[in-house]
């Protein structure tokens, strides 16, 4: 049964569709020094990224398994936490990669949890369905880089946030932001770094909504049925040149393990 997330009440509150221009300028710095201040970074992105947040949140009410989460509100973050949960996948499932990701890399599943999220919807005046369609979105940023293969080294950053503007587009701010990720991030030539981004950007494009999908059901199926089952491409189809990897990370960020589940099952 699903853990339901604990109730977060503003009948009045409203969904932001314009990127508040003051915040943006009293927080720009935070992404020159990303590591110095994680939750500050969240903020930052979170308000860069209203635009396209506002158009994913209204797809999401459009769908139809969209409605069955704003009306259920599962906490799929629990299930994210839940270890033992994930140690009991089959290799090749969804879960399994998910956790090799985070294991790899000695990460959380909820590094931006309800405790940095809520006081952001509360400050800003968030309604109830913004607020879980922020939550909810937040804690799959880390099974989408398990879907689609890409590392949490810069360069595999960079192209999650291309899928993520194919996802939804236009992405303003956050397209800009991504394209000068890929563009600072060393390891391969210029036209091949923005190649790649293209071709996240067009991988995300031809996928199926991902941030609606199921994902409590999900998580034990064969990852590659569930790519074909999202019309997610593989990394090798979507990437025919191949990717890159990077050693370097932005200030204060520690370097991660190199990562792709693909090769590992190889």
């Amino acid at each position: 049964m699903a853990v339901q997330l604990p109730p977060y009440r503003n009948p009045g509150g409203v969904v932001p569709e314009r990127i508040n221009v003051r915040e943006v300028l009293s927080c720009w710095r935070t992404l020159f020094e990303p590591g110095k201040d994680l939750d500050r970074l969240y903020e930052t992105l979170v308000t860069i990224s209203t635009p396209a947040m506002a158009r994913g949140y209204y797809r999401m009410r459009a769908h139809p398994n969209g409605r069955k989460l704003f009306e259920n509100k599962p906490n799929i973050l629990a299930r994210l936490e839940d270890d033992d949960y994930l140690a009991s996948l089959p290799a090749g499932t969804v879960g399994h990669a998910f956790r090799s990701f985070l294991k790899t890399n000695r990460l959380d599943a909820g590094v931006y949890t309800e405790a940095v999220i809520r006081p952001i919807a509360e400050k800003n005046n968030w309604s109830e369905d913004y607020y879980y369609n922020v939550l909810r979105g937040t804690a799959l940023h880390d099974v989408l880089h398990a879907i689609t293969g890409y590392g949490p080294d810069a360069a595999g950053e960079a192209l999650a946030l291309g899928f993520y503007c194919g996802q939804t587009e236009p992405a303003g701010p956050i397209r800009l932001a991504g394209l000068i990720l890929t563009i600072i991030t060393p390891g391969a030539s210029l036209a091949h770094k923005l190649r790649c981004y293209q071709e996240a950007t067009e991988r995300g494009r031809r996928a199926d909504n991902i941030f609606v999908a199921p994902w409590e059901e999900l998580l034990g199926q064969p990852l590659n049925e569930v790519r074909e089952l999202l019309g997610v491409a593989s990394k090798a189809a979507a990437h025919p040149s191949g990717t890159w990897y990077t050693d370097w990370m932005p200030s204060g960020m520690t370097t991660p393990t190199h990562w792709d589940y693909d090769e590992l099952r190889l």
